[in-house]
């Protein structure tokens, strides 16, 4: 492509790029980045493309120098709503809530605050930086709000142990869906609200996996462990697939409540599923 020219033609030499830093595991990210400076007539695509590839590398520092490139190139490259939630996650993995202020700062100037993707990577990286005055406000400041946006101010709460404030979110949601009720189970389990957590575990239309673990795992962390292995019975009786974390609170449990007939049963069950390896 560089000896006919084609690398200077933008739409060939973005998909070369995009193919390159998406197969990153045998492309080292470095000549990926020869390419890309090679590229005589960037646009934003093929900036976001170079950012996502540092992202993903672990070169966290990067996206940030390619940001301000951006902002510099003489060809009028602009970020546009891809540009900063790229940015916004180098913040969350640096767990840098200072550079992600800076970029909030950026959006809003750039006129992006009210794109609903952009303002929920920012609630995110509040949240996951224990910042939660700023991410309930960029929340209540939203002017559309998904089930990510709920999910994330939820979640966010949940990692701090706010059980009153999640408890606020969580009845407020217009849709309550099976990752936040697990959430709120783990939460009340946390915090020893164990009536909490089996009501909203029974009024759950629909329970999965981890619904089952997280109510197992409150029982046995509470010192419930009679109920603990009932309702571990109860998952396996309807068929659903045990798995290492609910079969470790189980055996906790037994042990515990030095049932040794139950232990003996549960170790064969493992055996049994394939999960022995991982568990014991």
């Amino acid at each position: 492509m560089i000896v006919t020219g084609f690398i200077k033609d933008t739409y060939a030499a973005s998909r070369i790029l995009n193919f390159s830093t998406s197969h990153s595991s045998f492309i080292n990210i470095h000549y990926s980045r020869e390419i890309f400076d090679h590229i005589e007539n960037s646009n934003g695509f093929i900036y976001n493309t170079m950012m996502g590839a540092y992202l993903q590398t672990n070169h966290l520092k990067e996206p940030f120098f390619l940001y301000e490139l951006m902002l510099n190139n003489k060809n009028s490259v602009y970020p546009d709503t891809y540009t900063y939630p790229l940015l916004i996650q180098a913040c969350i993995a640096r767990h840098s809530v200072l550079e992600g202020k800076e970029i909030h700062n950026h959006v809003v100037k750039m006129g992006f605050d009210s794109n609903v993707y952009v303002r929920n990577t920012l609630i995110n990286m509040y949240a996951v930086c224990g910042d939660m005055v700023d991410a309930r406000k960029v929340f209540d400041e939203s002017p559309v709000r998904d089930s990510v946006s709920w999910n994330s101010i939820l979640a966010g709460y949940v990692q701090m142990g706010n059980v009153e404030e999640a408890k606020l979110i969580f009845d407020q949601m217009p849709e309550k869906n099976i990752i936040a009720s697990n959430s709120m189970i783990a939460l009340f389990g946390r915090c020893g609200r164990v009536p909490e957590a089996y009501q909203l575990f029974t009024n759950m239309k629909e329970k999965d996996l981890v619904s089952w673990t997280a109510l197992i795992t409150c029982y046995e962390k509470t010192g419930l462990h009679q109920e603990a292995l009932i309702m571990f019975v109860k998952m396996n009786g309807i068929g659903i697939k045990t798995d290492e974390v609910a079969v470790i609170s189980v055996l906790a449990a037994c042990a515990q409540s030095s049932v040794m007939n139950t232990g003996a049963s549960i170790h064969g069950l493992i055996i049994t599923r394939g999960t022995a390896s991982k568990t014991l």
